[in-house]
């Protein structure tokens, strides 16, 4: 179980404290790796997305290339980090659980990932424990080439799952709770904690289409949606304006689907991320 792969997305930080310090060994029925804060140069640089040092998202190398080809290629710190991580971590697991929480310029609602392996039934377990992060929306997405944890994993055949809840440099209590909820969920369907998973009271599967908007004029940038709002395609989603309030861009849904992320603040230059849409597949549970 890995946190802080990005330092400044806290809610995953405190839940990876939280259930280390919550259970002893005798409570647990196997062995549980616990890495609390993966990136500590960003953590202590407050900086959102990368690693300061060398300017490298650990979600884009994963599993790090640790030969030197220059200071910010291959062989850089980040590179050396991840790759620790997943040749002394990883690789040791018989399951994989990455933990998130919105960074500082995002608001997401309570959301999991989870990759395929392409082995039936490896992806069996995988499925299982991405509906028992409970969270609110779910995604499987196909065997990739993506340099992200959850699909290295995958391509290791290790069964998998993000969980993301929350942003905005914050530690609010619910963004905290979900992660934990679902960590022990998962720790039960799986073994470790005795007891049965709870199934999920509802859940909504997203079908892997997806669109990101982005800013087309700079300004002052204001979203009428919120985090985990369902939108119609064509619909009015924000707009950004000039200094003196007039409507430089009108923010138009290019589908419709779910808000997973929105990039709150305000000051926005041409090209900056606005929003990132996903596709619906399936609504189960109560409405």
């Amino acid at each position: 179980m890995s946190a802080g792969i990005h330092g400044t997305e806290y809610p995953g930080i405190k839940a990876a404290q939280i259930i280390s310090r919550k259970y002893e060994p005798e409570d647990i029925q196997g062995t549980l790796l616990v890495l609390h804060c993966a990136n500590v140069p960003m953590f202590n640089a407050k900086t959102a997305f990368v690693n300061p040092i060398d300017g490298l998202n650990f979600n884009r190398i994963f599993p790090g290339d640790p030969k030197s080809t220059g200071f910010y290629g291959p062989g850089s710190i980040s590179h050396h980090i991840t790759n620790y991580i997943y040749e002394n971590l990883m690789l040791k697991s018989t399951h994989y659980l990455d933990l998130h929480g919105g960074d500082l310029t995002e608001f997401c609602p309570f959301f999991s990932i989870s990759f395929k392996s392409g082995d039936d039934e490896i992806d069996k377990v995988t499925k299982k424990m991405l509906r028992y992060t409970l969270a609110d929306y779910i995604e499987l997405r196909p065997r990739s080439q993506s340099l992200t944890t959850i699909s290295t994993a995958s391509r290791n055949n290790i069964p998998n799952t993000l969980i993301e809840s929350g942003g905005a440099g914050l530690l609010t209590n619910q963004f905290v709770e979900r992660h934990v909820s679902g960590i022990e969920n998962i720790m039960k369907y799986i073994g470790l904690l005795e007891g049965s998973p709870k199934e999920p009271a509802k859940q909504t599967k997203l079908d892997g289409t997806r669109a990101g908007v982005r800013a087309k004029r700079g300004g002052f940038f204001t979203s009428y949606v919120e985090a985990g709002e369902e939108v119609k395609k064509e619909q009015k989603i924000g707009e950004i304006t000039n200094a003196f309030g007039e409507e430089m861009q009108s923010i138009i849904a290019p589908m419709t689907g779910i808000i997973t992320i929105i990039n709150f603040l305000s000051a926005k230059n041409v090209g900056d991320p606005l929003f990132d849409i996903a596709g619906i597949s399936e609504k189960q549970g109560a409405s």
